[in-house]
Parts: structure tokens; sequence; C-alpha cells
């Protein structure tokens, strides 16, 4: 390949530059180190600053500590900043180089750990007291966990259940064949037979229920406005709704 005269001119023009620019540069090239156990501290950032903070150089440590570092300070004092995350910053006293100076220098560091913001970690509570604390916010009629918990042992079935927890609202069957109803309605009410449905774990399951009282974590009796609500036309008449402990069971895991 042949090269014109300009251009090698020019090539050489650019060289002769750079070897102007190296040699007027400060070099320093180092090794940072642990003050306790002299193992290397690497991936570590290495700023210099003059006495106005202003920035001279920058550079990385490689991950043996190593670094090289290459100063426009025209012989201003500086002081090497080292940082890493982890570690308290470590400020070197200050330097004076003439503008053609390289020096090597080994950086010893204290591993000072920083102490971080508190970091609070919260888990989701579990489902049932989720569905719970959404039974309280909508107004519903609430037999609650614990005492759910004190009668469902004692009973043989979810009628039963209902009985021992008080729902003084509901006209409670004593055969298994037949629904649950509203006591607001009075006999003769051509709407008294309406049964109200049986709700579980979210699922409208009918007027009849199936299901050991056992199971329960807590109930709910809904009025027919309040079931209409949440479970649109499945719902007419009212409900009785019971999560069961399989979501979550704080009194009784």
């Amino acid at each position: 390949m042949t090269v014109s005269p300009r251009l090698a001119s020019f090539v050489g023009a650019v060289a002769l530059l750079l070897m102007a620019a190296e040699a007027d540069a400060q070099v320093i090239r180092g090794v940072l180190r642990s003050q306790v156990t002299a193992r290397a501290i690497e991936r570590a950032r290495v700023t210099a600053r003059d006495r106005d903070g202003r920035v001279l150089g920058e550079t990385i440590a490689d991950d043996s500590g190593a670094f090289t570092l290459r100063l426009d300070g025209k012989g201003a004092p500086f002081s090497l900043t080292v940082r890493r995350i982890g570690i308290e910053p470590s400020t070197t006293p200050e330097f004076t180089l003439t503008a053609k100076d390289t020096v090597d220098y080994e950086l010893t560091l204290p591993e000072t750990p920083v102490l971080g913001d508190t970091v609070r970690v919260t888990g989701l509570p579990p489902l049932n007291e989720i569905h719970y604390q959404e039974a309280v916010r909508r107004g519903w009629k609430i037999f609650s966990p614990a005492e759910v918990a004190k009668h469902r042992e004692n009973v043989n079935n979810v009628y039963d259940l209902l009985r021992w927890s008080g729902a003084s609202s509901l006209v409670i069957p004593t055969r298994h064949t037949e629904c649950v109803r509203s006591a607001r309605y009075m006999p003769g009410d051509r709407r008294n037979d309406r049964c109200m449905v049986w709700v579980v774990d979210g699922q409208v399951l009918g007027p009849l229920p199936v299901l050991n009282p056992r199971d329960a974590y807590f109930m709910a009796v809904l009025t027919a406005s309040q079931s209409v609500m949440a479970f649109g036309d499945r719902a007419p008449w009212g409900a009785i709704v019971i999560y069961t402990r399989m979501n979550g069971d704080k009194l009784h895991p």
C-alpha cells in the first residue's frame, strides 16, 4: 500500500500531539487493598479532585484492585477519593506532582461498612384476613373467627353452628332438606319461602349447604340488598357467607 506524503505528514503530526499530551499528563498507577486483610478491593471508583473540588480525573479499578489514573492537574495539589458500594468512602492526603510525573501508589482502605437505610419487609396478610377485613368494610353482620372457633367443634352441622353463633335474624330449619330464610318475612308473606343461599369461599353454592362446620373460619349473614350487591341475581333473598380454614386460620393453624 502506498501512503501519500500529505497523509504521512498528518499521521506524524497527530502522533507527536498524542506524545506531547502523554508527556504532560500526571499518571498514577495504583492498587487498592484492605487495611485489615490486604485483599484487593475490586471495582472501586477512584476520583482525583483539586482543593476546589474540581474533578481532575476518574477511573474504576479492575477485578485485581489495579487502576491507572491520568490527570490534567498541571501540578496543582489534589487528593484521591475511593468509593465502592457497601464501604465507607476514603480520601487520601494531598498529592503534589509535577506536570509530567508518573507514580506507583498502593492505597490501603479501611473496610468500614456503610449503614444503609432501614428496609422494612412486610408480607401480604392471609387471604382469610383480607376477606374478613373486606366483610367488615362492607358492613356485613359478621360472626368472627373467635366466635366460630368457640362453637364449630361442638356442633353436628352448619345449621347448628348458625344457632350457636346467635343468628337471631334467621329462620333455621331442623331438617337438612329445608333452606334458611330471613326472619323479617312474616308468616303468610308470599316471599316467606324464598331461600337464602350459601356462599363458601366466594362461590355461590345454592340454598342447601354441603359443608363440615369444622372447616369454617368466619361467617357473615347478608340481607337481600347486600347479597344482590355482592353476588347479583344468584343471591336475591340474602346469603350466608362462610370462608373456610383452607385459606389461613391464625387461631388454629
